[in-house]
């Protein structure tokens, strides 16, 4: 099937405690299903668009229950596999009143066993855009090396592909990450990555001369994300801020998958590099508003989102 978006990774099932702002005293937890790349997949698909998104899941209830989550927002979700092996989970409070803490119940998970020859070439020559992060390199060493071929290939196709720094410092140190991720931010359409983010990967902090940087080392339009601060863009050699939407915060996990998915669905339907990366902070601020990584995901046609959505979301 022809599809705009082809992602893969791993998906987690997240217990967020519900009666009190601590994991350490909670009683009650509520499951959502989260993980960056189905983040940006589902976005796409709220869009308007087609996505598809692959990943390893357990044969365990976990792992049926997060599918059909997946699928029931219209993401196509038949190439997965399932595997002998637990699907993974992540325990956190809101982060309402406290910071958020979070534990994580994935080392040796289903999607950890991604290969490279899960990706086949099909995957890729059927879609418009490939979308990567750095947290499949983090999980496991054969998921790097999938994400390399993932991307590797992509270009050899000429296909589009976006690639997600999403450091996890839970998940490896600062220079194992640089070591794995600085080799693949280059030669790719949209380099996404927070600013801290950046300086690991880069080395430097100055946003204007590592947005330039990243341009001459072959991605096109490279940004820098500080959560609701100025997010800074440099575009073939050009350099730019745009100030997202003020909004109240209630939950600003999964904002950043948001505005990914938004700037390239905005990207596919033909916006300028400025209005999709300004439609892209437009998704981000209206999942920030909302308690949820896909609460908050504005709807939309052919990649844009609807008019009276964007009106709203400006007069707050």
């Amino acid at each position: 099937m022809k599809t705009d978006l082809f992602t893969f990774g791993e998906v987690l099932s997240v217990f967020i405690s519900s009666d009190t702002d601590s994991v350490m005293s909670a009683k009650k937890f509520e499951r959502v299903t989260a993980g960056a790349e189905a983040n940006v997949a589902v976005t796409v698909s709220r869009l308007g668009l087609k996505s598809s998104f692959f990943s390893r899941f357990g044969n365990d209830q976990l792992g049926s229950v997060m599918l059909a989550d997946i699928q029931a927002e219209g993401v196509d979700v038949s190439l997965t596999k399932r595997v002998d092996s637990f699907t993974a989970a992540m325990v956190r409070n809101p982060g309402q009143t406290a910071p958020v803490e979070i534990s994580y119940l994935r080392k040796g998970s289903a999607a950890s066993t991604i290969e490279p020859a899960d990706i086949l070439d099909s995957y890729l020559s059927d879609t418009r855009w490939l979308h990567t992060t750095g947290i499949t390199c983090a999980i496991s060493q054969s998921g790097a090396a999938t994400v390399k071929h993932a991307l590797t290939k992509a270009a050899s196709l000429g296909i589009k592909a976006s690639f997600d720094l999403n450091l996890r410092r839970k998940l490896w140190s600062e220079a194992d990450a640089k070591k794995t991720l600085q080799p693949l931010a280059e030669n790719i359409e949209f380099l996404i990555g927070g600013e801290d983010e950046y300086q690991v990967v880069f080395g430097r902090s100055d946003a204007k001369k590592v947005l330039l940087e990243a341009n001459n080392r072959g991605c096109r339009i490279a940004v820098m994300t500080k959560g609701d601060q100025q997010m800074r863009y440099a575009i073939d050699g050009e350099y730019g801020e745009i100030t997202p939407p003020k909004v109240v915060a209630v939950d600003p996990v999964g904002s950043g998958d948001a505005f990914t998915g938004g700037a390239i669905a905005g990207l596919l339907s033909g916006l300028s590099e400025f209005d999709a990366l300004t439609q892209g902070s437009i998704c981000g601020a209206s999942v920030a508003s909302m308690f949820g990584d896909w609460t908050g995901i504005p709807t939309g046609s052919t990649g844009v989102v609807n008019e009276d959505i964007l009106q709203k979301i400006r007069s707050n």
